[in-house]
């Protein structure tokens, strides 16, 4: 994957997944996700005035972390997990047999986690932009998800088209199934109600 960032950023060290462990209380359930799904962790990038020529902001600095995997997918509990045990914000950059894709966890208006991901991706680049820290990774994190950006960064309007988007889906899946004409006119109806609340929310 190509971020486009100077190689005064670089540090490339390996993080052994046992540091995690160490830093807040975890459940056996995760402790086992990521004994079964993770293969290395390396901490690839640091992003900060002290690393390239940006201004410092409410974000002081954040990381790039490539996680390479042993299974075809990473759950999002475990991205929560390992951006809530260290203070800055991270960027995932995820590979394994589907390809690569790059990850963040963000917070909406009540502090609850928020996962954007980009599609799997064979060979995937986001482009650097900004001339703070927090100018830098906002850009990211509006590279990673359509319904993001379509909202200006908002992480809970993104949650709330999530929800219509996934409601929106199974209706039509159920049209679809559906031989009785008049529950599939109503099934339509209701599709069309959430279609417009969405187009509310996104414009």
């Amino acid at each position: 994957m190509n971020l486009n960032l100077p190689s005064t950023t670089e540090i490339n060290r390996f993080v052994a997944k046992t540091n995690f462990y160490k830093q807040t209380s975890i459940t056996p359930k995760i402790h086992d996700l990521i004994e079964q799904q993770i293969d290395r962790i390396t901490w690839t990038n640091k992003v900060a005035p002290t690393t390239m020529n940006i201004a410092a902001d409410d974000t002081v600095e954040f990381q790039i972390f490539h996680v390479s995997l042993k299974t075809p997918d990473l759950d999002n509990a475990v991205l929560v997990f390992m951006q809530k045990t260290v203070s800055y914000p991270i960027l995932f950059v995820v590979t394994g047999a589907r390809g690569e894709r790059a990850a963040a966890v963000t917070k909406n208006a009540v502090s609850k986690p928020v996962v954007l991901a980009t599609d799997w991706s064979s060979s995937l680049s986001l482009s650097l932009k900004g001339t703070t820290t927090g100018a830098v990774y906002q850009n990211y994190l509006m590279q990673l998800s359509e319904s993001f950006a379509a909202v200006g960064g908002d992480a809970e309007k993104h949650s709330e088209v999530t929800k219509l988007k996934r409601s929106i889906d199974a209706l039509s899946t159920k049209i679809k199934r559906e031989t009785q004409i008049n529950k599939r006119q109503d099934l339509a109806r209701e599709r069309h109600e959430l279609e417009i609340q969405l187009k509310e929310i996104i414009g």
